[in-house]
Order: C-alpha cells, then structure tokens, then sequence
C-alpha cells in the first residue's frame, strides 16, 4: 500500500463498502451499529492504518469541534497575546479556530448580524467573545440561536454563557483611594472604546472612592478620546492647553492613550511624575518603550484567552463548573511615570 497518501474515512467507507455515516458511528463508540458490520469498518481502518481526525467524530455526534472567534479589527491589538492562549489551549484539547472580524463587511452592512449568522452557519459548536461597544447584540443574538459562548472583558452568566473578566471597578477604587489618601483628588480620566473591559465598571469604582471621602465628582474629568493615536493626540493637545495644571493623576485605559497623554504634557512643559502622575492599563509595549515609562495595571491576557477556551469546552461538554464567571487577578507595575 502507498503510504504517501492520506488515508480520509471516504477510503475507509470505501473499503468495508458501508457509508459514512455507519464509519463516523463506529469511530465514536456507538451501539447501533451490526456487530457484523462493525467488524468490516474495524478491519477496514486496520488495514488502511486510518487515524481518525475530529471532522470525522462531529458527522456522528453533530459536533465540529471548532471554535468560532469573534472581534473587532481595531481590537486586534489588544488581544494579539490572547489569541495566542486560545490558539495553545485549542490545540491542547483538540479543538479548531476559526476567527471572524467584525469589521471586515463594510459601511451600510448589519455587520453583528452578518457575522452571527455566519458562525451559526458554519455549525461552530461554540463561540468567544471580547467585550466591545456591539457586545450586547452579539450576546443576544447567540442566546437567540441557543449557542454556548464566553466573553472576555465583561461579566456574564447564562445557561450557554460564561465570562472570564478584570474586576476593574475595584481596581478604579483601590487607585483612586490611595491617590485621595495621599491628598491628591485632582484627577483625569481618559477612555478609549474599544478596550478589553467594561470603561463604565472602572468609572463606577472611580465615582465610589470619591464618594467614601464625601469629595465632589465632576463628569467633565471622564473623556472619551479617540482610539487612534494621532487623533487622541490632537484632542488632548486642545483639551489640555488651559487645563493640565488641575490635575494631580491621569489615568487611561489604555497604555497608548496614557503616552498620549504623557507627550502632551512634555509639549507643555510639565514634568512626569513630579507635576502630573500618569497611570496606563493592559501593560503593554507602549508603556514600556515610552520615556518616561508608564506604570500600569498588568492583566494575564494570555492565560484570559487559554481559560476562555476551557471555560467553553466545559459548556459543550456539561462539566461542572462552580461559577460560570471567573475573575482573574490584575496587578499594578511601577514604572517611570508615578512617584
């Protein structure tokens, strides 16, 4: 026999003359199939020395083993080290990767929409999400199609949903506290949308210090700026001429956004950390090559993307789980720009 060839279980239902349907039984254990029968399709992959792939298990039990992604472009970024668990986690536990970019329909198209039904049909067994400003209509309309899925970014919990998340409104409390305690209360916020968490739980726990010490809270210290660097750069420039001298802390939520923000201030002639702290999220390289460098809050993305990906097998398996939202831990990396 030519063992250049790969042996499909097209050859094995060719060779035992059965279809490949009874194949697909035989290979996943199932009783009702003729013993007769089952013998020919045993000796049939015997000779052939046929490995089963996972293709060949789903025709069987309505399962193909694969894992639909689902995020935005601009998010890619963010969740480049993420993807990598989920892509080692997959191959761990024998399930395939297919990603599915939400951008990529063009203007006037229902891109949620669009994208939903295609996973649905590609008969994905499941899906993950990452939190975004769509992340709502993507959840419902997997519940809608009864679909398993889990979220990254934000906390959720349904029959076929889970969620694995950063508790950042603890995190956006434990800051601003010890910034107040300090007797430093002038602080700026700067968002962008497209991050890896929910930006409002970060403000809820910002607005819950400044409540504790009876301390006014002005909204106009929360902006929401540009995800692209460059037009950040221009709104802070503007934002920032006439005001900059009223804050002792900035955060943002994102590392990109914190340099930004640093830039503006070397353009204006304030010093980091001495007049201005600064404190970014996500750790990134961004944080790290700026100079000065930018503390920030370190989240395990990859270890996010590898536990996503288990979370989700338990779902399609019916394991036990506990809880089916997990918070995992954050912490904070000191670098250049904080005292």
């Amino acid at each position: 026999m030519n063992n250049s060839k790969k042996i499909t279980i097209y050859d094995v239902a060719t060779e035992a003359n059965v279809s490949l349907a009874t194949v697909s039984r035989v290979i996943n254990g199932s009783n009702v199939v003729k013993p007769k029968t089952r013998d020919k399709v045993l000796d049939a992959i015997r000779k052939l020395d046929f490995k089963p792939n996972q293709v060949a298990r789903g025709l069987a039990t309505s399962k193909t083993t694969t894992i639909a992604v689902v995020f935005p472009q601009d998010m890619f970024a963010h969740i480049r080290s993420m993807m990598g668990g989920i892509g080692d986690a997959s191959r761990i536990l024998d399930y395939n990767i297919c990603m599915y970019i939400t951008n990529d329909l063009g203007e006037g198209v229902d891109t949620i929409q669009n994208i939903i039904e295609k996973v649905i049909q590609s008969r994905a067994d499941g899906v993950i999400l990452f939190n975004n400003e769509y992340i709502q209509d993507e959840i419902t309309l997997l519940e809608k199609y009864n679909v398993p899925f889990v979220v990254i970014g934000s906390k959720y919990e349904s029959k076929n949903g889970a969620s694995i998340y950063v508790d950042t409104e603890q995190l956006g409390y434990n800051l601003v506290n010890e910034y107040i305690e300090k007797g430093k209360n002038r602080i700026l916020t700067l968002m962008q949308d497209t991050v890896l968490f929910d930006s409002s739980d970060l403000v809820n726990g910002i607005k819950k210090a400044f409540g504790e010490h009876d301390m006014p809270f002005n909204n106009d210290d929360f902006i929401h700026v540009s995800d692209d660097y460059s037009e950040c750069l221009e709104e802070l420039t503007e934002l920032m001429k006439s005001h900059l001298s009223d804050y002792d802390l900035i955060i943002a939520n994102y590392d990109k956004i914190a340099v930004a923000a640093k830039n503006v201030c070397a353009d204006y002639g304030y010093n980091i950390p001495g007049d201005i702290e600064i404190v970014g999220m996500l750790d990134t390289t961004y944080a790290l090559m700026s100079r000065p460098s930018i503390s920030t809050y370190h989240f395990p993305i990859y270890d996010m993307g590898a536990m996503a990906l288990r979370i989700l097998t338990k779902i399609l398996n019916n394991e036990h789980m506990d809880s089916k939202t997990v918070c995992v831990s954050h912490s904070f990396v000191k670098r250049d720009s904080t005292l």
